[in-house]
């Protein structure tokens, strides 16, 4: 029998730990087996309301499937918002049988962060902390941080679970987000989080650097980074607005001379980064700055197939450029376990497929 499962029932369902673990695993199987992922697809309205679908499999948690999101976006000259998101939606079918096992609505949530606005919170966030974990030093302690929303939250929450943080330097546009991030962080989550008044101020002294913004253009300066840091950045694509003429240019977050000082460059998928043309990654290519032989995928990385920080001196950069659904799938599969064990979810009467 299919299982609907509802919103409330996906809220603070897995905590950072568990999802960072689970979308690690995601990634090493998907660079052993190339079929069990695909870049995500996107669709447009002329009102501006975009559906992603990310489509992957999880055999290892006994699940294939895709989760689609929608949302309705308004552009601003420097960067671009979510103004509504309908609920997101994620088909389980069984990866073995193709039986339609169970039916998602809403995405899973942290047990930090039951309370979720932003519709791939989760995911991105852990994916991030995978990608973090395998390229930034290993003694890393202080963070500087670009933004101050949602994204940039769960980015928080979910490093601080791998890294005993002693600062963490936050920068955004508005000294009021800045402000009421630090004082949240630090009330509810014991971080030690020091807003700045300059971009430089976050970009410099520090181990790690977090881009977790809307950015439409460059936060970071390249010619700000320190021997040694990492830089992990999320912001991806919006080619599908610029080809529909609802925007003149494409999005970035990071600049030319970030891409070009970097000793080592890891993106989620590099079929993902040419199908977008995404502008942190696809720009630089077609400049000459680096090249698609010398942007490597995570999943290589974590099963060793690609080396990985070759010094303590090294500039690393991890390109989250893009949810895949073996992480979105795997997560829905792991939610869904957990509310299996508690027996929630309501049964359909419909069988999960026919001969």
């Amino acid at each position: 029998m299919v299982r609907l499962v509802r919103p409330e029932e996906l809220k603070g369902i897995i905590p950072y730990s568990e999802a960072i673990k689970t979308v690690e695993t995601a990634y090493r199987e998907w660079a052993k087996n190339p079929v069990l992922n695909n870049p995500r697809q996107r669709t447009h309205t002329p009102d501006g309301v975009r559906v992603s679908i990310h489509h992957g499999a999880a055999p290892f948690l006994g699940m294939t499937g895709y989760m689609s999101h929608c949302e309705l976006l308004k552009q601003f000259p420097e960067h671009q918002k979510s103004v509504f998101h309908g609920h997101p939606v994620t088909i389980l079918y069984d990866s073995s049988t193709a039986e339609l096992r169970a039916i998602l609505v809403g995405n899973p949530t942290s047990k930090e962060l039951p309370v979720s606005h932003a519709a791939t919170e989760l995911r991105t966030a852990a994916t991030s902390a995978v990608g973090t974990r395998a390229l930034a030093r290993k003694d890393s302690k202080i963070l500087g941080l670009f933004g101050a929303g949602n994204q940039a939250r769960a980015h928080l929450i979910a490093l601080s679970t791998l890294y005993k943080l002693q600062k963490i330097k936050v920068y955004t546009r508005t000294a009021a987000n800045r402000e009421a991030l630090a004082r949240e962080m630090a009330d509810n989550f014991g971080l030690p989080v020091e807003p700045v008044d300059e971009p430089r101020k976050a970009a410099t002294g520090v181990d790690i650097i977090l881009t977790a913004t809307n950015a439409s253009v460059p936060v970071l300066d390249g010619k700000w980074l320190e021997e040694g840091v990492h830089i992990t950045s999320i912001v991806s694509s919006n080619i599908g607005l610029v080809k529909g003429g609802f925007i003149p240019k494409k999005r970035r977050e990071l600049d030319n001379e970030t891409i070009r000082r970097a000793n080592l460059i890891v993106v989620c998928s590099k079929s993902q980064a040419i199908q977008d043309e995404q502008g942190d990654l696809f720009d630089p290519v077609q400049a000459g700055i680096t090249s698609w032989a010398e942007i490597h995928e995570l999943g290589d990385l974590l099963n060793g197939k690609t080396p990985g920080r070759a010094s303590n001196s090294a500039i690393t950069i991890f390109k989250n450029n893009a949810g895949q659904g073996i992480a979105d799938v795997a997560l829905g599969a792991l939610a869904f376990r957990t509310i299996l064990e508690k027996g929630g979810g309501q049964e359909l009467s419909i069988e999960g497929g026919s001969q």
